[in-house]
């Protein structure tokens, strides 16, 4: 067979095989489908030494020898018989020992309970010494590992369900709507707290800017730490003509610094820190008043002149406080 002729034509037919079967008896090139019904083989089988076909499938079922195992044995293996033996595809694999065929399982001689002396083997003599030197180890670093107590998982409670009513078995849309007579004050002080919880869009970036203010925030003027719950913290800025605050409508456009002061300190001095920190030059006749822009989350911005004797407590948390020169109305 060439490479320029691949495959072989069966002897029965006119097919071209590329993995032709050759018969045992003739040796003939055959198909898988005339293998073993071409002439003259097919009239008369003749059969070998083992009493199976020539050219037929020999599997040589066995069951294991060991009492009460169905497995088959690891000599029986599928494969075409040949000839001779030698040829023979399935190999016997027996015990050394009284030489049973067994299966997998069973063919060592300590798993089928072999009568024959037990045949040294260096790799099971290896396997009992490792396993005696591991239980040494447990046993010298692990004192309590024997006498050890098991976790138990803690005792389980059942969950008592409320039983459901004629009223909760219906669907909401046919359940009796509840009166509203029959709230009481509690009830309603409870709703009302629930509602307040809901935050709006607005107030939730409020409260973003309050943080931020808090975490970035200086003492204004130095001084020790105190709690924060008599703190007062806010931004301030420097406008000394007015004309930004007269046209503030609720965003500065310019940096303003964050800073926080005692709830205590009178605005007069908030004012005295602010000009010396910004290094404002102050005539001695000049006059300066602070104004508050609070731009309300959910109303109209507004802007608010602080007198000089108030205690800083009527600042509100994140507003801004903003220098003008002279008096602001």
């Amino acid at each position: 067979m060439s490479l320029l002729a691949p495959g072989t034509r069966c002897s029965s037919c006119t097919l071209i095989d590329f993995l032709p079967l050759l018969c045992p008896s003739c040796d003939l090139p055959f198909c898988s489908d005339h293998i073993h019904t071409h002439q003259p083989c097919s009239s008369f089988i003749s059969t070998s030494s083992h009493g199976v076909a020539v050219g037929k499938l020999d599997r040589g079922k066995k069951s294991c020898e060991k009492e009460g195992c169905e497995r088959e044995t690891i000599e029986s293996v599928a494969g075409v018989s040949g000839r001779d033996e030698e040829e023979r595809i399935a190999r016997e694999v027996r015990c050394e020992g009284c030489g049973g065929s067994f299966c997998t399982s069973h063919r060592a001689q300590t798993s089928h309970s072999c009568p024959a002396p037990l045949i040294h083997n260096v790799r099971h003599d290896d396997f009992l010494v490792r396993r005696s030197r591991a239980e040494d180890l447990i046993a010298k670093n692990f004192a309590g590992h024997k006498d050890r107590v098991e976790r138990k998982m803690p005792i389980q409670k059942d969950v008592v369900k409320r039983p459901r009513t004629e009223e909760d078995k219906l669907p909401p849309s046919v359940q009796p709507a509840q009166s509203t007579s029959t709230a009481t004050p509690e009830t309603t002080q409870e709703e009302t707290e629930v509602e307040k919880k809901v935050k709006s869009k607005a107030e939730k970036l409020w409260d973003i800017h309050l943080r931020k203010i808090r975490s970035t925030a200086t003492h204004l003027g130095g001084g020790a730490n105190i709690p924060d719950m008599d703190k007062i913290f806010f931004e301030w800025g420097i406008d000394l003509t007015g004309t930004k605050v007269k046209t503030w409508k609720g965003k500065w456009d310019t940096k303003l610094e964050r800073a926080w002061v005692r709830e205590d300190i009178p605005i007069g001095k908030v004012m005295d820190l602010i000009i010396a920190q910004s290094k404002t030059s102050r005539m001695a006749d000049a006059k300066f008043s602070l104004v508050q822009l609070y731009p309300a989350p959910d109303g109209l911005p507004s802007s608010t002149s602080l007198s000089s004797h108030q205690p800083a407590k009527v600042i509100t948390q994140g507003a801004a406080l903003i220098l003008v020169r002279g008096e602001m109305v």
